[in-house]
């Protein structure tokens, strides 16, 4: 079955979304790790930011492999703008240009999902 070049499937749609999120999610890791460390005298706060490093270095290879992906899928982010509202992304796929946009809600609980995933430990 041919696929339309035109046309981005779900997959495509995918792999951009993370390939936007999970910068934002390393990001907000690093914010919170940062604030955590106010309270690094307490044992506590010491696990938290041990999980949490645990979870931003998991999420590297993650990074790479989505770029390996897209590569492949002759895929590329073209421009992204993050505003008040939420991110609004450009990216190409084998050609054509296309567009999405996620309000600050969704980027919310798409990064909550993320961070469920990896509960427990490194991926």
């Amino acid at each position: 079955m041919s696929v339309n070049p035109r046309i981005e499937s779900e997959e495509d749609v995918q792999i951009i979304k993370e390939y936007t999120l999970l910068p934002i999610l390393l990001d907000m890791l690093a914010r919170d790790i940062e604030e955590l460390k106010i309270n690094k005298d307490k044992i506590v706060y010491n696990h938290i930011i041990f999980y949490l490093r645990e979870v931003e270095t998991s999420i590297y290879p993650e990074l790479q492999s989505i770029k390996s992906k897209m590569k492949r899928r002759d895929m590329k982010v073209l421009n992204t703008d993050m505003n008040a509202l939420g991110i609004h992304v450009e990216y190409k796929v084998r050609g054509y240009i296309h567009h999405f946009t996620m309000l600050r809600s969704l980027i919310k609980a798409e990064l909550m999902t993320a961070l469920m995933k990896r509960r427990g430990g490194a991926r």
